[in-house]
């Protein structure tokens, strides 16, 4: 028998994409509405909090994502804070996603040449101007292949959220095939999923770039 074609098999794969939507979409949201503010900041040659930035920075992309999860999920009880399986999995890949959002974004900022700096001020623009009009948009240009690139990393790794107990679309795959012995045909199927997921994100990434270059042109 088709695998495919049993109804409760059929329900499982959905609900597991469902829920690795879900987890995706909040991450990658989530995690490029936090690193605007953090990117800006460390614009800031002597900022108060730089250091600290700098310090999560490379703690986040240093330590492994599945050590993050386990430690929200397995850790934090033991200092008696109890965290859902849901919650411990988007905050530990949202704080590994920002990290990664913060050098990229950065990277744009200071790609831009100082000369638009001199400009945005012989133009009299305030600075909350310069940076919504002139640096934002320069910066996110320059990093748009970056971030889609890591948008795409955090669907693949919200397959990790099935070792903290949350029935994504892995964990969904694994109970289907330990029940009828079918990988290779569980397997493909959920490739495709993750393949289709990926494609989308990347129409977008060449939407996004295709409009810039139009917009400049």
């Amino acid at each position: 028998m088709n695998i495919l074609l049993d109804p409760t098999y059929q329900q499982m794969l959905f609900d597991g994409l469902v829920m690795t939507l879900i987890i995706s979409v909040v991450v990658i949201v989530v995690s490029n509405i936090l690193v605007l503010p953090l990117a800006i900041y460390m614009q800031r040659p002597k900022g108060v909090f730089r250091g600290v930035i700098v310090g999560y920075s490379f703690f986040a992309r240093a330590a492994p994502v599945l050590a993050l999860l386990f430690a929200l999920y397995y850790g934090l009880p033991r200092l008696g804070i109890y965290l859902e399986p849901v919650p411990s999995a988007l905050i530990g890949l949202i704080f590994a996603s920002t990290a990664y959002n913060l050098e990229f974004l950065r990277s744009g900022f200071e790609s831009i040449p100082a000369g638009q700096l001199d400009a945005a001020k012989a133009l009299g623009l305030r600075p909350f101007a310069t940076y919504w009009k002139v640096m934002i948009p320069q910066a996110y240009r320059l990093a748009a292949p970056s971030l889609f690139s890591n948008a795409i990393q955090m669907v693949k790794g919200s397959s990790l959220a099935s070792l903290v107990a949350i029935d994504e679309l892995t964990a969904a795959s694994t109970v289907i095939i330990s029940e009828t012995y079918k990988a290779i045909e569980v397997l493909l199927v959920v490739s495709v999923f993750y393949l289709l997921i990926a494609a989308v994100i990347i129409a977008l990434q060449y939407a996004y770039e295709s409009r810039q270059t139009f917009g400049r042109r």
